[in-house]
């Protein structure tokens, strides 16, 4: 088991007064920026597209473009200084092939795009809320995102989804972690019901930030120590068991996550 410390001693050196509150700011009207702009810049793209493109193709080309804007944005918190990204554990599973589930714990908002920007050629079971979202709206229909309400029909879409071969990106808690001193949420049964009926492999993702930003309760104008790490490790492949109960196997899978983030970070 590879074990990660969160020490200072294991991150770079943080800034402080003057030149964290410069990057910080910076960094923070770079991100209301890049995503105004991107969000039209990628529902026009959608718009226009559509029109003569099959929807495979089309929900294809949903994926590169939301890989690259993502990419791009986290390219530039990089560039700045405002975070650093640890995740080389993720390039040799990045084109695994499906159907497959990738599931994750959600400690931060920014959670899906740190992934996607990675993965890319996957969907996302995404809160029905956003299609109220005219920021996030027209990425998530251009790539094929399917909304977690009504349940049947989300498992109808994605169980249909993972059958034809597809990828899909899973937060099974269901929103961010509330109670950090649990590692994670109680499990929404979703993911083992969906693992179980598309008889297709789970990949666990791990993440975990050195900072309470984006997390439930955090004011996205405060200001966190900087850098922002952020962290992802990737564990073995689990193949659901036709005998067990969906809500064994959701209870199992959660206990997993909970084990598998007390020893990978400890505190």
């Amino acid at each position: 088991m590879k074990v990660t410390q969160l020490s200072e001693t294991s991150e770079h050196v943080r800034y402080g007064g003057l030149v964290a509150g410069v990057i910080f700011a910076v960094a923070l009207v770079y991100t209301l920026i890049y995503w105004i702009v991107g969000a039209l810049a990628v529902y026009l793209l959608s718009t226009l597209t559509v029109l003569f493109m099959k929807p495979e193709a089309h929900r294809n080309l949903g994926h590169r473009t939301l890989g690259c804007l993502f990419r791009g944005f986290f390219h530039g918190l990089v560039w700045m200084g405002a975070i650093r990204i640890e995740d080389d554990e993720l390039e040799p599973v990045a084109e695994m092939a499906g159907p497959l589930i990738i599931a994750s714990n959600h400690p931060s908002l920014w959670d899906a795009p740190l992934l996607i920007r990675k993965l890319v050629t996957v969907s996302c079971i995404m809160k029905a809320e956003i299609t109220n979202n005219p920021i996030l709206y027209g990425g998530t229909r251009f790539a094929g995102f399917l909304p977690n309400r009504p349940k049947l029909d989300m498992v109808r879409a994605a169980t249909g989804y993972l059958k034809s071969g597809g990828r899909l990106l899973l937060f099974p808690e269901g929103t961010r972690t509330r109670d950090e001193s649990r590692r994670v949420n109680k499990f929404r049964p979703g993911l083992a019901l969906m693992a179980k009926t598309a008889k297709c492999p789970i990949l666990p993702v791990f993440l975990k930030m050195n900072s309470g930003y984006m997390q439930k309760g955090w004011p996205i104008w405060k200001m966190p120590p900087l850098p922002i790490v952020c962290r992802v490790e990737v564990g073995e492949l689990i193949h659901p068991d036709a005998s067990e109960a969906t809500h064994a196997f959701s209870d199992r899978l959660e206990e997993y996550y909970r084990e598998e983030l007390r020893d990978r970070f400890p505190r």
